[in-house]
């Protein structure tokens, strides 16, 4: 979800100070009050917008924490993995979830898909001290062929 700009609410820059963020406040809700608008429905929800943006940027913290949304940057966390760490869900897992990990973790490691990888990994062994020749993937990955001897 795209998060809303505060900053444009204000007709502000990101870069400005609390000072100009704060008369930029004051002006609007000076212009779109409700008790200087009397009945008028879209200077209503103006003020409800602007005194939305400045609650927000008005605050040092909020605003810090804010502007790394704004930027992307706090989309998720990055999960570092310890003792007895796992990863977090914003959910609890359904049972289709657990159903489709138990099938994908079935298909790698059935009997049938391991004595087909064996097959592969012996059809493709030039060298027996080598059991992965990973020639073929260093040469499409970096664009470099090794001589041939």
């Amino acid at each position: 979800m795209a998060v809303k700009n505060y900053y444009a609410v204000l007709a502000c820059k990101q870069t400005d100070s609390e000072e100009t963020l704060r008369k930029a406040f004051r002006q609007l809700a000076k212009k779109h009050h409700p008790d200087l608008n009397p009945g008028d429905k879209t200077a209503e929800a103006k003020m409800r917008e602007i005194a939305e943006a400045w609650e927000t940027l008005g605050d040092t913290e909020k605003r810090k924490q804010y502007d790394l949304e704004l930027s992307g940057g706090a989309k998720q966390k990055p999960f570092t993995a310890g003792p007895g760490t796992a990863p977090q869900s914003s959910r609890p897992m359904t049972q289709e979830d657990f159903f489709n990990m138990t099938r994908n973790f079935d298909g790698m490691f059935s009997e049938e898909s391991i004595r087909n990888s064996a097959a592969k990994i012996k059809s493709s062994q030039p060298n027996p001290m080598n059991p992965m020749d990973t020639t073929a993937f260093f040469e499409q990955f970096m664009g470099i062929k090794k001589p041939k001897k």
